[in-house]
């Protein structure tokens, strides 16, 4: 059975390798320079957890998959700052096509909802083809193109609260 817990900072490690490790299948689409830019980011999890909590899927005593969630007036650009986000969604490979991610995106959206946030907000590349199914599949709505990064195309994903806590 999967749990779903905060991260604990000595948990840190092993969330920036399984960043790396569920990233990796992008790596040939990337130029040598923006490969290693990637890398540096999904390592970057101390400096993530200024502004987010890292939440993460234990199967056992295995970390599978991990998400970082940003209350309402932490976001940064390219997610308005009155936005809640959601940022570097991982899952291990090993893992993947078992509803992993989207419990995980569950949470950041009940934890949205909790904060009072209005909107919560993503963005994803044109490389993630099967995050952005998710993405749709749970109510995001494509926003906006946002600048490139990496040599990709970016945009930026929005899930409406106000309408969730309208319909239910």
């Amino acid at each position: 059975m999967i749990l779903i817990q905060t991260a604990k900072i000595e948990q840190f490690p092993a969330i920036a390798q399984l960043n790396i490790e569920a990233y990796r299948q992008y790596s040939d689409r990337l130029s040598p320079e923006n490969r290693t830019t990637l890398q540096t980011n999904l390592r970057s999890v101390e400096k993530v957890a200024e502004r987010a909590v890292f939440l993460i899927a234990m199967l056992s005593d295995e970390l599978v998959a991990s998400v970082a969630y940003c209350s309402s007036g932490n976001s940064l650009a390219p997610i308005p700052s009155d936005w809640a986000s959601v940022l570097l969604l991982a899952v291990s490979p090993h893992h993947r096509r078992q509803g992993i991610a989207r419990a995980l995106l569950r949470v950041c959206i009940d934890r949205a909802t909790q904060d009072k946030a209005k909107t919560i907000g993503l963005f994803t590349s044109e490389l993630m083809t099967d995050a952005t199914q998710l993405y749709l599949s749970v109510g995001f709505e494509r926003d906006c193109e946002i600048p490139p990064r990496l040599g990709l195309y970016y945009w930026r994903y929005k899930l409406d609260l106000s309408a969730l806590e309208s319909s239910v």
